[in-house]
């Protein structure tokens, strides 16, 4: 063991910390770039954008399947190699996405873009902050998911940028970035930090304690069986409490030029409008990781839920109205909790399962937590269809029943109690 001990996270923790900070960023940019990408595809081809995002609603849908596979294969093998793989698969993806000439072959490549990016950014990003950072995980995460805001902030200027170039450029540029991402991890990652000459946290463990823990965590052997976990009332708590959350959180980002539009922005303001949220929402992150390390998860948790329920109401209000400034304050709002979703998400699984047990309970509650929000890409187009004429309306009513679900998250997330249930 060479890590220096005990300062930060040391060398090897940070460089875990920054590659799955762009697996966040770059699994993002799948539902993120919809605010532009379905618009340029619309004009070229002379397709129906709602048609299309449903697409992606599909795409979550068929991401629970692939989520489910996945986190098995991590639990019994690791998470490194299935990692690799399904970034190579991504880079295929992303190369017909750009290439889509008919609604068909569109659909298929964002069905299937959109299921493998779900599958990476709510199992593999956990799974790997899980193993190398059960204690300081507030922290780590809030450092690593920093790159859900970078992709907001820079994905989606690029792609309008790019889109100048050819409708195909900034898709080749994403295939190029994945397949980068999957060479770095076939040669550097290491599933956990013992066996790569480092420690859990960067805290230092005698050679012991680093045998007995590589010796679980090679070890399928876990009390928390599906069968177990369908009975257990925490992995329900959690799944429905983030589901809904995430639910909300893909309705803002997904549709948030759109909506700003609607009040009556201008495009290029909509757009700069969304990347000063991300701006803000790469510090909030952080600052969302020293909350969570300072009050503790349980805390946290019940504070963030309940912002988001008071966020998702002034969205509403705002759309409703028509108010450019309370649209636009909601969107600053939206940015300081950015970052504390995906930091708490995993957080909270490991304070109440433990890093022994959280590959096991994760394998469940991530497809549960992506099959509840990617019904927000049915959500907003059924709202704005009943709507009518009426857009605005139609987005009210969508962050309406947002608010509505978000009160429900925030009640289980007061009944969920501050305790560990699973092997620390």
């Amino acid at each position: 063991m060479n890590q220096t001990k005990g300062k930060g996270f040391g060398r090897k923790g940070w460089m875990v910390i920054i590659f799955t900070l762009f697996i966040y960023m770059f699994t993002c940019t799948v539902p993120d770039t919809l605010n532009v990408s379905v618009g340029a595809f619309a004009m070229k081809y002379g397709w129906d954008s709602n048609q299309m995002l449903i697409f992606s609603a599909i795409g979550g849908f068929v991401g629970i399947v692939v989520s489910l596979i996945l986190g098995m294969i991590v639990a019994k093998k690791g998470v490194k190699w299935p990692t690799v793989i399904f970034l190579i698969i991504s880079a295929i993806l992303w190369l017909t996405y750009g290439h889509a000439n008919s609604i068909a072959s569109y659909g298929l490549s964002v069905v299937l873009a959109t299921a493998v990016a779900n599958s990476l950014n709510l199992v593999s990003t956990q799974q790997i902050m899980s193993n190398w950072f059960p204690r300081k995980k507030g922290i780590a995460l809030g450092w690593a998911t920093m790159g859900t805001c970078f992709s907001s902030a820079i994905m989606v200027a690029v792609f309008q940028g790019m889109f100048g170039i050819s409708i195909s450029a900034p898709f080749h540029l994403m295939m190029i970035i994945m397949i980068i991402l999957a060479v770095i991890a076939v040669v550097w990652f290491k599933n956990y930090p013992e066996e790569a000459g480092a420690y859990p946290d960067n805290e230092p463990i005698t050679e012991e304690e680093r045998k007995a823990n590589l010796a679980i965590l090679n070890s399928a052997d876990s009390e928390f069986t599906l069968g177990k976990l369908f009975r257990t009332k925490e992995m329900w708590m959690l799944a429905i409490m983030f589901g809904f959350i995430a639910l909300g959180l893909v309705a803002a980002v997904s549709q948030m030029i759109p909506r700003l539009m609607a009040v009556g922005m201008q495009q290029n303001m909509s757009i700069l409008w969304l990347t000063i949220a991300s701006i803000i929402g790469i510090p909030a992150s952080v600052i969302w990781g020293y909350i969570d390390q300072k009050l503790g998860t349980n805390k946290t948790v019940k504070l963030f839920a309940l912002l988001w329920t008071i966020m998702m109401l002034v969205s509403a209000i705002g759309s409703g109205i028509a108010s450019i400034p309370l649209a636009s304050f909601s969107v600053v709002f939206y940015a300081i909790l950015l970052g504390g979703m995906m930091n708490l998400m995993p957080s909270a699984i490991i304070s109440v399962f433990g890093r022994f047990d959280f590959a096991q309970a994760n394998k469940l509650i991530m497809p549960l937590v992506i099959g509840i929000r990617s019904c927000a890409f049915l959500l907003v187009p059924a709202m704005l269809a009943a709507a009518g004429a009426n857009v605005n309306g139609g987005y009210r009513n969508a962050f309406l029943l947002c608010t509505i679900l978000s009160a429900i998250a925030t009640v289980i997330a007061f009944a969920l109690k501050d305790k560990c249930i699973g092997r620390q």
